[in-house]
């Protein structure tokens, strides 16, 4: 049987609120959930799959995140 998860955690994870979010894989090519306590960010491609990347430090996490923030919301150059 085929699952749009990577794994149960993104699973049990996917389901519940994340502390931030980004992107939207409806109208862009991603949304992103971070859920801190894990570690670990969530990514859900504009095929509705959806991916688990956990960090082994809050520092890894934080510079992860920043640069999905970078990426998803680009500053517009003056």
């Amino acid at each position: 049987m085929s699952t749009k998860f990577q794994t149960e955690e993104a699973k049990t994870l996917y389901y519940l609120a994340p502390e931030d979010e980004a992107g939207d894989s409806t109208e862009g090519p991603a949304w992103y959930g971070l859920y801190q306590l894990e570690a670990i960010i969530l990514t859900e491609d504009s095929r509705g799959f959806v991916w688990l990347h956990k960090y082994e430090t809050t520092a890894e996490l934080n510079e992860a995140w920043e640069l999905i923030i970078e990426n998803t919301y680009p500053k517009e150059e003056k």
